[in-house]
């Protein structure tokens, strides 16, 4: 082998690495989350995330919101003094979710989990 060739060597090795690191990974599988919701209040999305003893929600207007779970009589029932979120049964079950604002209640519609990764292959 020439030198002119082995001198080449280095930056063709290197050039090599650099295409096999920018190749496509393959993008882990969407599986459902355990603990967060998507649903629809009014026609908008609103996220709602279950915790031991709080439920976080992110408003269709970008609010961040926290509610403190307290007891209820049936049911799941969380609030902030402003706003309140009730369930009947399990939160995650994600039927019979009712938004309550200034007074006004609204069913939270079309609950389902929301997708995130899954764990790489």
């Amino acid at each position: 082998m020439s030198s002119r060739r082995c001198a080449r060597l280095p930056a063709m090795l290197v050039f090599a690495l650099a295409l096999v690191a920018c190749a496509p990974k393959e993008k882990p599988e969407d599986v459902p989350s355990p603990d967060t919701i998507a649903c629809q209040l009014d026609g908008t999305r609103i996220v709602i995330r279950f915790l031991a003893d709080e439920l976080r929600m992110l408003t269709p207007d970008g609010e961040r919101v926290v509610l403190q779970k307290v007891p209820s009589s049936s049911g799941v029932r969380y609030t902030n003094g402003l706003m309140e979120v009730r369930s009947v049964g399990s939160p995650m079950a994600q039927q019979g979710l009712v938004f309550i604002r200034d007074g006004n209640a609204s069913n939270l519609t079309g609950c389902a989990p929301v997708m995130v990764p899954g764990a790489p292959k």
